[in-house]
């Protein structure tokens, strides 16, 4: 018989989530991996409070040796404000009250006032009509995945049609390379290499990268994407005589790919991993279908958070790369999140070609679009040959071959010295930030061995004058603007290159506070609700590029778009109201999330927690700090997490075992 919610306790839930009976609830709340998560839950509580205590140094470009008392208060309110969050949710998590429903099962004035509003609201006949109405309505809208897209494009097509598209330098780097290349075809071969100015020296690869016969396309910005919107680029081109064309289309074939791809992750998640033409289902056992599907009020805050919140509105039409993995992404995590539901004996969750093809093309999407793209999916494999082995075979077929397949390409590219390959100093963004602010507070700590290894890749003293804490591009030195020297990217050699991390350990010893403040300047900002975005999806509707460069683009709707951004940057300053529209609130929110499945024992959930660590990680050692476009992936999936969370807590109330699909099953079929 079906537990009913007031009947349902801890230990029930524990013999339904893991196996064992009520009376092990003790001895797995003492068991070796719950006392890990809690720990792990601790450290990840520490780590936002630590970021957010930073925060008023590193604003004003100060320094670790800064840190007062003030500091050290707004650290531990932080950390009491994490660790109650994730108590919280965990509460949740083992069937636990709610807060609200304590409130109005109370005794006390705001019961009273709870129950008397919700009474007044019952009896109103048109209001019960309405609702009903609305629930119907909204229910029938989101039951499948296309009825979502419909929404999701219909809701985006005003970015579209009034904005047109989002992007800024990189594009129109991408456009150089495919329009260099194409005069190399025709024999007009552009100059190359010594002191000749070229597009490999705007976003500078060392020369020493470069083959011996002429070539212009590069794996700097993505080799696969960067010929794909730099020739659709130079077609517009010769169409109608500009890019605008081409890159509105690009941005338009965006919209309805990031629209897809989150209907269908929409779609598994609303159905609790169970979508309706899915030939799994829960046990007869669970006759009450709400057990595990989302209820009209969530459906409809996942659809807003869609269409409202400015990051995810301006992604739709930004072709700034980073926005194509986010969507990607989500259309793996859905597939990930829909094997672990559907993983039970007698049942694959993989029998669906759809669900093949879809894990194959997401995969190669994310690897397209990012090259840290590579590290997720190659991690993912690892884990789940740990955590579901069976199902070695479709990780061979879905994920390594398309990791081995696109590698070999773009290797096999390189080593023709048909593509420059991407300058290794793009992922050294920390190193040359501690480095550079070593340079500037302390250039006489700098012994002569570490100064004779690094004087052929760094010029020191410009490094100490372009140190800019929250940036490290300065220190890379883009070639195209005013600025000087500092990667001495024409003149530094492979030998010389290989010195670099040695020299660098070298300068850690006494430098251990310069280090640590290098670190924190660039990455606190994504961890600190209270730190505005550095470069928000904003920038990309009204930067120069957009606004001067185009042909016609810059005159369709310029003061409309001019006002959108506005708009956008006001509502994100607005204290406490305005966190929802950054996207370090959603990656905080998705930590504590994550903080409170790891101190629950969770563990069987590291299939979907691995990739957001991980993307994570990619932020801290990002170039610039609380850069938005990074935190995309993460920020998209958080609604989707916390629908996974109240999936199980219906389960818990429900008496429902949430590993249980029917043996008889075949599988699914989903896109």
């Amino acid at each position: 018989m079906v537990q009913t919610t007031r009947s349902i306790h801890k230990g029930d839930h524990l013999a339904a989530d893991t196996g064992t009976s009520a009376n092990s609830l003790r001895d797995h709340r003492n068991s070796p991996g719950t006392i890990l998560g809690r720990v792990l839950a601790f450290l990840i509580c520490l780590w936002i409070a630590w970021c957010t205590s930073v925060g008023p140094i590193y604003r004003r470009s100060g320094s670790m040796a800064e840190f007062g008392w003030q500091n050290a208060l707004i650290l531990l309110c932080a950390l009491a404000v994490c660790l109650g969050l994730v108590a919280l949710v965990r509460h949740l998590l083992y069937g636990g009250e709610s807060p609200l429903s304590m409130l109005r099962r109370s005794d006390g004035a705001v019961g009273k006032a709870i129950r008397t509003v919700r009474d007044s609201l019952s009896g109103r006949k048109r209001l019960r009509s309405a609702g009903r109405a609305y629930r119907s309505f909204i229910m029938r809208q989101t039951r499948g995945w296309k009825p979502i897209m419909c929404l999701l494009v219909i809701g985006w097509s005003w970015a579209l049609v009034t904005l047109l598209a989002a992007y800024g330098a990189d594009l129109y780097a991408q456009i150089a390379e495919c329009s260099n290349w194409i005069l190399q075809l025709r024999g007009d071969v552009p100059q190359y290499g010594g002191n000749a100015f070229t597009q490999m020296d705007v976003y500078p690869i060392g020369h020493y990268l470069w083959p011996s016969e002429p070539t212009f396309l590069t794996d700097q910005h993505n080799l696969v994407l960067t010929f794909f919107y730099g020739m659709t680029a130079l077609a517009s081109q010769r169409l109608t005589g500009s890019y605008d064309a081409g890159i509105v289309l690009l941005a338009g074939l965006q919209l309805v790919f990031g629209a897809f791809c989150c209907s269908v992750t929409a779609d598994r998640f609303f159905t609790g991993g169970h979508p309706d033409d899915s030939s799994c289902h829960m046990t007869s056992a669970v006759t009450e279908p709400g057990a595990y599907r989302a209820g009209p009020l969530a459906r409809t805050l996942v659809i807003l958070f869609f269409l409202v919140c400015p990051f995810n509105v301006f992604s739709s039409i930004s072709l700034t790369k980073s926005p194509l993995f986010a969507f990607s992404f989500v259309w793996w995590f859905g597939i990930w999140y829909q094997t672990i539901r559907q993983d039970g004996a007698g049942n694959h969750p993989f029998a669906s070609p759809r669900t093949l093809v879809g894990l194959a093309v997401s995969t190669l999407i994310m690897l397209i679009s990012a090259k840290y793209g590579i590290y997720i999916v190659i991690a993912q494999i690892a884990l789940a040959l740990i955590m579901l082995r069976r199902y070695w075979k479709t990780y061979l077929i879905c994920l390594l071959l398309p990791a081995m397949a696109f590698t070999a390409l773009v290797s096999g590219l390189e080593g023709a010295g048909h593509v420059i390959k991407g300058d290794p100093i793009e992922s050294k963004s920390i190193q040359l930030q501690q480095v550079a602010r070593v340079a500037r507070v302390d250039p006489s700590g700098i012994d002569s061995q570490t100064r004779q290894d690094l004087d052929p890749i760094l010029d020191l003293d410009s490094a100490a004058s372009n140190y800019t804490p929250w940036e490290a591009d300065r220190v890379k030195s883009s070639g195209n603007q005013p600025k000087l020297i500092v990667y001495k990217w024409r003149t530094v050699t492979d030998d010389q290159m290989k010195k670099f991390n040695k020299a660098w350990l070298n300068l850690a010893k006494g430098h251990a506070v310069p280090y640590l403040d290098a670190l924190m300047a660039e990455c606190y900002g994504y961890f600190d609700v209270n730190d505005s975005a550095y470069v928000a999806m904003s920038y990309y509707l009204n930067n120069s590029y957009v606004q001067e460069s185009s042909t016609w683009i810059q005159y369709w709707c310029r003061d409309w778009r001019n006002g959108v951004t506005g708009a956008a940057r006001t509502w994100a300053s607005i204290p406490v109201l305005g966190w929802i529209a950054q996207g370090n609130f959603w990656v905080t929110l998705a930590l504590i999330l994550i903080a409170a499945w790891l101190s629950a024992g969770r563990w069987r959930h590291l299939l979907e927690f691995l990739p957001l660590l991980l993307i994570m990680g990619v932020m801290v050692t990002a170039p610039a700090n609380n850069f938005e476009r990074h935190m995309l992936p993460v920020a998209m999936v958080v609604p989707f997490l916390i629908l996974a969370m109240s999936c199980e807590r219906r389960h818990v109330l429900t008496g429902a075992n949430q590993d249980d699909c029917s043996p008889d099953r075949e599988g699914t079929r989903r896109n």
